[in-house]
């Protein structure tokens, strides 16, 4: 999972997580009739609760005493002579009151027991509704991989598909619709979409991988992506506001495109340019051209490049990476003509010497770390090595990296450089 996706998923669990913590508070400030009430202190109440249930049923002292020493016998006869002419009247009253302190006394127990009850079925509800929302989460992440998954298997079908459809709606005798290439270039006969496939991946990982140009063309207007392939590129940008035209020379790529309502051209690149007015571009994006073509015809692009561009004007240069001995055998080209691997070093001589800043070099599309040799575990066995024995396989392991960097580098690498403000040569 990509990190920008992970990222969506944690915002996603964090936004479910602040709603239901509002309903909750939301029911808690509710009673059931609509009305808010006030939360109660539970340690006041449980105060109050054992206040009640000591003094609830307190009586009158039992003997009419007196703390006088000369007239308390006096005193306690006084009182008892009292206490028996209102017992009629005060007993009832007090036995009335007596028997209210318990029921209110019991009641109140009562409701702390069911406010107990109340409390445990909220947390058992809560447990139960944290439990179905986590499975929830589970089933929708399971859905969401399951979807992208598809999706990708969908999408590989459509460009087979639309690839049959081109080979068929084609005349007899020509593949392509150029049936002249046919003749003269077998690779011409390759079903381009599933060779896009193949080699590129499916178009949402294209995407994905052809981000990184993003940040040099933020703010153009007027971009040209020569060789733009299956417009990747193209959808890419145009999310992003930047205003891009394409241009390719397979017909099965043109329609493609097309069908995803882009503004692609089929022309010869060179050609094209030519028809350009100079300075009238901000920005061009050349792929499937150097390291693809003849080094004269390149030599021609890069002059027509400067022309056309606007000064200050971004130029990208995407070609395969030759420092890579697993894409120089095993990198899958689309045309026979794809036999011109160029040094980084020399493409960016090669623009400075044609009116170009000095370039930058981007190492894009990495493989995959399963398609590395791996480094050996020291501590895996448990074995206890000498220092010799550590530095043997430290070696080794260094040596593996060396190997990794040659066999198993970036697919590609890209030139970034800006027109410069002189003449060309």
């Amino acid at each position: 999972m990509s990190k920008k996706r992970m990222g969506e998923e944690a915002k996603t669990e964090a936004a479910v997580e602040e709603t239901l913590q509002g309903l909750s508070l939301r029911l808690r400030e509710k009673s059931p009739n609509g009305h808010r009430i006030q939360t109660f202190d539970d340690a006041a109440l449980m105060e109050n609760l054992h206040l009640t249930n000591a003094v609830y049923d307190s009586n009158l002292p039992g003997d009419a005493t007196s703390e006088r020493k000369i007239v308390a016998p006096l005193v306690a006869f006084f009182k008892r002579v009292i206490r028996k002419l209102t017992a009629w009247y005060i007993d009832p009253a007090m036995d009335q009151q007596r028997i209210f302190n318990a029921s209110t006394t019991h009641t109140i127990n009562e409701m702390k027991q069911y406010l107990d009850h109340i409390q445990i079925n909220e947390d058992i509800l809560s447990t139960i509704m944290h439990r179905d929302i986590a499975l929830f989460r589970a089933n929708v992440l399971f859905l969401n991989r399951y979807l992208e998954r598809r999706m990708a298997e969908f999408e590989k079908e459509l460009a087979l598909l639309r690839a049959h459809e081109a080979l068929l709606a084609a005349p007899d005798g020509e593949v392509g619709g150029n049936g002249a290439a046919a003749a003269s270039d077998p690779f011409a006969t390759i079903d381009i979409l599933t060779l896009e496939q193949r080699v590129h991946g499916s178009p949402r990982k294209a995407k994905d991988r052809l981000r990184a140009y993003v940040p040099c063309f933020k703010g153009c207007e007027n971009v040209l992506a020569i060789g733009c392939g299956r417009g990747e590129l193209l959808q890419l940008f145009a999310q992003e506001g930047i205003s891009v035209r394409g241009t390719e020379t397979n017909p099965t790529l043109v329609g493609y495109c097309k069908d995803n309502e882009l503004d692609v051209l089929m022309a010869n690149p060179v050609d094209y340019l030519e028809t350009l007015a100079d300075g009238s571009l901000d920005g061009i994006i050349l792929s499937r051209f150097a390291g693809h073509e003849p080094p004269a015809r390149l030599v021609r692009m890069l002059v027509l490049c400067r022309n056309k561009l606007a000064s200050g004007a971004p130029l990208v240069i995407e070609t395969p990476n030759p420092f890579s001995i697993y894409v120089v055998t095993s990198y899958a080209m689309e045309s026979s003509e794809q036999a011109h691997p160029l040094h980084p070093e020399t493409l960016k001589q090669l623009c400075i010497s044609y009116g170009f800043t000095e370039p930058q070099v981007m190492f894009l599309n990495p493989l995959p770390p399963e398609e590395h040799l791996e480094e050996l575990e020291l501590a895996m066995s448990g074995v206890l090595l000498d220092t010799r024995q550590k530095e043997f396989f430290q070696k080794i392991n260094e040596n593996f990296g060396r190997l990794n960097r040659i066999l198993f580098s970036h697919r590609d690498y890209a030139i970034v450089t800006n027109r410069g403000g002189g003449d060309g040569t």
